[in-house]
């Protein structure tokens, strides 16, 4: 009898450590396919987060370079959105950016330092102060329409030798300022000694 007892005993301990084993190897499975779960989770969600990122960047550079109109003249610009150039102006671009809901026109010229002066005083009221571009914007910053599309650097963008000021056609009396069909931002860029080069950027719906 106590021979048998010993026998129940012993496999009694046999099947608990085989039990446990059991449980173990279970206990491994269950762990090693969760982390699989997740890193296929992870996995997936990093893929859609790249492929997200992939669309909004496609997306951001077709729009740069979408439904730019054809045909657009620095003159033909001037005369539309206001803005009759001196004759002395050379190094003249222009492209307008036309989307359902509104265009924007961008005109560039350069003049000699003292001509631009005049040309802006007859446009810019006399109480309005063209102010300096005092927190530029970072190299890679592009407008909606941005001026590196004629070949130039986006304006907010210069550190040093810009002013900039908005005029609209409501409240300018000037003799050039009358002329205005739209609002416009304008900065005056001193490029290189005794040259200016005039930007301007025209919005209307």
């Amino acid at each position: 009898m106590q021979q048998s007892s010993f026998v129940r005993q012993g496999e009694g301990e046999t099947l608990s450590r085989a039990s446990s084993a059991v449980r173990s190897v279970g206990g491994r499975r269950v762990v090693v396919v969760l982390g699989l779960v997740f890193l296929a989770l992870v996995g997936g969600i990093t893929g859609v987060a790249l492929l997200g990122d992939r669309v909004v960047s496609d997306a951001g550079a077709e729009e740069k370079d979408c439904c730019w109109e054809k045909g657009v003249t620095p003159a033909g610009l001037g005369e539309r959105i206001g803005i009759r150039m001196p004759e002395e102006a050379t190094d003249r671009r222009a492209a307008v950016k036309s989307n359902s809901r509104y265009s924007t026109g961008i005109l560039a010229f350069t003049l000699a330092e003292g001509t631009a002066s005049a040309c802006l005083s007859r446009m810019v009221p006399e109480g309005t102060r063209m102010i300096a571009n005092i927190a530029p914007e970072p190299d890679a910053y592009r407008g909606d329409a941005p001026f590196t599309r004629l070949g130039l650097a986006e304006p907010e963008t210069i550190e040093s030798g810009l002013r900039k000021t908005s005029l609209c056609p409501e409240d300018t009396g000037t003799p050039e300022g009358r002329r205005l069909r739209s609002c416009v931002d304008i900065y005056a860029h001193d490029f290189a000694s005794g040259r200016t080069r005039i930007y301007v950027r025209s919005s209307s719906g």
